[in-house]
């Protein structure tokens, strides 16, 4: 996921090099935050998600103590 923010803001800057006025410059600077704010959101509900999983998953995630054992007479 670093990597893909990295090349997709890399290749954002590059194209805004080739503007001609200030307006393009400035929507190119917006696509470039929407973009990488997509790339950060997937990347979080990414982590969420597979956090659940995990939580669900695991069976030595213990919920309270621990039980005691049977006590003989």
């Amino acid at each position: 996921m670093l990597v893909w923010l990295i090349v997709g803001l890399n290749s954002a800057s590059a194209e805004g090099e080739s503007c001609a006025d200030q307006l393009c410059e400035d929507a190119n600077d917006v696509g470039t935050a929407i973009g990488a704010g997509i790339i950060l959101f997937i990347w979080a509900a990414g982590a969420v998600i597979l956090g659940v999983v995990w939580l669900v998953t695991n069976r030595s995630f213990q919920r309270g103590p621990a039980p005691r054992p049977p006590q003989k007479w």
